[in-house]
């Protein structure tokens, strides 16, 4: 985590110290780009100030240690079916509720009801057939 605070806090530098010269060069008519950067520059460094506090609240991070191995850095990321097919029928209703949003608002409601019976599928998958517990 050492080195993705530092990462962070450099490129908050880098951002703000270019926003500045750039505003400097455009003399500062030009107001897209300078609060881009400025912006840009100010989330840098909120975030390498979170991992900063999180760094030091949580201690010492595997990814920290010389010599960790891989296996030290593993969690627990939950249980996933690799035969389920449920998170294509979420996507493909994701991906028919953003058209309606984009093309027609008539399509909104059919791609929600296709999310909503992909959603049920996917939750329930495992409370029937053969993998019920």
């Amino acid at each position: 985590m050492k080195s993705s605070i530092t990462l962070f806090l450099v490129n908050a530098v880098f951002f703000v110290v270019v926003a500045f010269i750039y505003g400097l060069y455009t003399e500062f008519t030009e107001m897209v780009g300078f609060p881009a950067l400025l912006l840009t520059g100010f989330m840098s460094g909120m975030i390498g100030v979170y991992l900063w506090l999180t760094d030091r609240r949580v201690g010492r991070q595997p990814q920290d240690a010389e010599y960790a191995e891989i296996s030290d850095a593993d969690a627990d990321y939950g249980f996933f079916s690799p035969w389920s097919w449920w998170p294509i029928a979420c996507a493909g209703a994701a991906a028919v509720s953003f058209y309606g949003i984009a093309m027609g608002w008539w399509i909104f409601p059919f791609g929600a009801l296709l999310g909503l019976v992909a959603l049920v599928g996917l939750a329930f998958e495992h409370d029937r057939g053969d993998h019920a517990h």
